[in-house]
């Protein structure tokens, strides 16, 4: 049992729980006001879904799987665009498709391949910009800066008043290092970039960091849009999460970006949560969804379940952690304690680990709660620390829960005997006896505070309707809310 450190909020007993609609909620405007005060709250944060990943009929109804899906990544994975990567067959997935992005406020992304012929340029983006709020333009070494122009003008003549140049977005295919390595070459120059962390290393270069395309290209932020894995690279965070030597290479530039410790990179879980800090301190970001949940195989239907699981395991997407890691990274953590604070207690909720329910915390030992406190993997997973304060809190409630255990096991001793003893006494009478009925009366009056209601009401059944003169005493003494024990705190 893991027990989590958070805020008032937050029940420090919990086992991967969803959070409540209202709870998303308030994430979602907590993530905001960090973004903002990163300087980057204009930014955008692009889903990369693959169309075999969307709902079916026998999956149950499309659009209200899609609602669900797409109300959970806008809520806690920063998520306001989408791009659905391959071919949808399914015209009611389709049609569910684009009613739950609308219903969601999520733009939706498309990929635009530049077609054979220059002539057949603005007819083809026309065509697209009827159902696209933003394209990723994916061009060849012929590019020019006269197509990407072409792009632009025709693609704002439709869109008129919706125009977004931000969500306009160039993919060359290529490796980070491959647009500069001292800027961009002219038709990509004032343009949004797509990159990514694929070869990040610590030669020298920054490849794929944040600061490659800040501090070594000189680009403003919203200039790049940057992830941890590119789709043309064809190599996803799960592989890179089995590569020692990636991680290897990675460790000292990650460190040094985001203020890590030294042993920060030291497994693979880790490794990926320093991968996406660095990426959330770029304004705009993509995700892949199966970088989402690196080491679990899911559809949209069962993503909530393998969601909660790849968290809890420390391998899954917690976009609080890495904002978490940011804010520290920039200093907000010191200026901007608050909001900190906030954004840490999103990112505790997320990865806790613990009871169901208070009987599986009764079944526990005291040695396994005592122990909980000092397991703090699943809110300093990652390396972020906790503060005194919130830590000494969690100590204080695992050892409250502790003294209650024993307690509480004996409690519920009693009571098991205290039950036996009575249906033991109700089956050995005749229900015609009134003497015995009374024996019976007698053990209910006197442990009374003892019996659940449920059970004496199980034993009181045994006697049927023969004995209604009694039915209301029996109502009487029985109907008593059940106390906590002695002791309980």
């Amino acid at each position: 049992m893991k027990i989590s450190a958070t805020g008032s909020a937050y029940k420090s007993v919990n086992f991967g729980r969803s959070l409540t609609k209202e709870e998303t909620t308030q994430a979602y405007n907590v993530a905001k006001e960090a973004r903002k005060l990163m300087g980057m709250e204009q930014g955008n944060g692009v889903l990369v879904l693959p169309s075999g990943k969307l709902p079916d009929n026998q999956a149950g109804n499309p659009k209200e799987i899609l609602n669900k899906f797409f109300a959970t990544v806008k809520n806690l994975l920063g998520i306001n665009s989408v791009e659905v990567v391959g071919d949808i067959d399914d015209t009611e997935v389709e049609s569910s498709l684009r009613s739950a992005l609308e219903d969601n406020g999520l733009k939706r992304i498309v990929k635009f391949i530049l077609p054979a012929k220059e002539s057949e340029l603005s007819k083809a983006v026309e065509d697209v910009a009827k159902e696209a709020d933003g394209l990723r333009i994916v061009t060849d070494k012929n590019f020019t800066k006269e197509n990407a122009q072409t792009i632009e003008n025709v693609f704002k003549k439709v869109k008129g008043e919706k125009y977004d140049s931000s969500l306009l977005m160039y993919d060359h295919g290529g490796k980070a290092y491959n647009w500069g390595p001292d800027g961009l070459t002219p038709p990509y120059s004032g343009r949004v970039i797509i990159g990514s962390s694929n070869y990040l290393n610590d030669n020298g270069a920054l490849w794929g960091s944040t600061s490659f395309y800040t501090d070594r290209m000189g680009l403003k932020q919203g200039d790049f849009i940057h992830g941890v894995a590119s789709s043309s690279d064809n190599i996803t965070l799960a592989a890179q999460m089995r590569d020692m030597n990636q991680i290897k290479q990675a460790e000292k530039l990650l460190e040094s970006e985001l203020k890590l410790h030294e042993d920060e990179l030291l497994t693979p879980a880790r490794y990926a949560a320093a991968k996406r800090a660095d990426v959330a301190l770029s304004q705009n970001f993509y995700k892949h969804y199966n970088d989402i949940i690196p080491d679990k195989v899911a559809n949209v239907a069962d993503f909530e379940k393998a969601y909660q699981e790849s968290l809890q395991k420390g391998f899954g997407d917690n976009y609080f952690d890495s904002l978490a890691k940011a804010m520290k990274a920039l200093g907000l953590s010191e200026s901007s304690p608050q909001a900190y604070e906030k954004i840490c207690e999103y990112r505790n909720a997320l990865y806790s680990v613990g009871a169901k329910t208070a009987d599986d915390l009764t079944a526990l030992s005291a040695q396994e709660l005592q122990a909980a406190y000092k397991d703090t993997s699943n809110v300093v997973l990652q390396g972020v620390e906790i503060k005194k304060v919130a830590l000494e809190k969690a100590k204080k409630e695992a050892e409250i829960k502790a003294k209650n255990a024993p307690i509480l096991e004996q409690y519920n001793k009693k009571q098991a005997a205290m039950l036996s003893d009575g249906v033991k006494i109700s089956k050995e009478m005749n229900p015609l006896d009134a003497t015995a009925f009374d024996r019976f009366l007698n053990f209910a009056q006197k442990h009374k505070k003892m019996l659940a209601f449920g059970g004496l009401f199980a034993a009181v059944a045994i006697v049927g309707a023969t004995m209604r003169s009694y039915n209301n005493e029996v109502a009487q003494k029985t109907e008593v809310a059940r106390p906590k024990p002695d002791g309980f705190n």
